[in-house]
């Protein structure tokens, strides 16, 4: 039998566009998943952070556990899922975030209201560090919203700088790809 899990060893954040990211908006879709898979009861609530992520045109939302078990937790498996899920409802694009505070791993994913997930799972500065880069914001006033610290000596791997290059090559395409496609419409 799964022992529980502590409800303050995980987190789930949503990044929504502020000019359309309105709490009721947000949380029906997430009730409805946390109720489908029988998840701990939780409540989502608004981040209010007055810095990069405000001045990037983010609001950001938290699944807050309202018991010792973790809700957060419980969505890991599902944040592509939601993350398209309010990208469709909010008409923007969204980025969620899943975090285990405690142990070294995060999960990330991207979504467009038109476009397919875009999806990372890793180790926890690498993880802060790609959503830091998505949002466009810098890595160490994301990870203030965590409570979790990026250590000084983290350095980057030659696998970890290789997948970085390969995938900012990807944006790069993808973002020209779209360009040349709104050109010829």
């Amino acid at each position: 039998m799964e022992s529980p899990s502590d409800s303050r060893d995980y987190r789930v954040l949503f990044f929504c566009p502020a000019s359309t990211a309105r709490l009721e908006r947000i949380e029906a879709p997430i009730r409805r998943l946390l109720s489908r898979i029988q998840a701990p009861p939780a409540e989502l609530t608004p981040i209010d952070e007055a810095g990069t992520l405000t001045e990037a045109g983010w609001k950001v939302f938290m699944v807050r556990s309202l018991t010792e078990r973790s809700a957060a937790h419980a969505l890991a498996a599902y944040v592509s899922e939601i993350t398209c899920t309010l990208a469709a409802e909010l008409n923007g694009e969204v980025l969620g975030l899943y975090i285990d505070v405690s142990g070294d791993s995060a999960r990330i994913c991207r979504c467009g209201p038109e476009d397919g997930p875009e999806t990372f799972a890793g180790r926890r500065p690498v993880a802060l560090g790609r959503t830091a880069e998505w949002l466009e914001v810098s890595p160490a006033g994301l990870s203030a919203l965590f409570q979790v610290d990026m250590p000084d000596d983290y350095e980057p791997d030659a696998e970890d700088r290789f997948v970085e290059q390969k995938l900012r090559e990807a944006r790069q395409f993808m973002e020209q790809y779209r360009r040349q496609n709104k050109i010829s419409t």
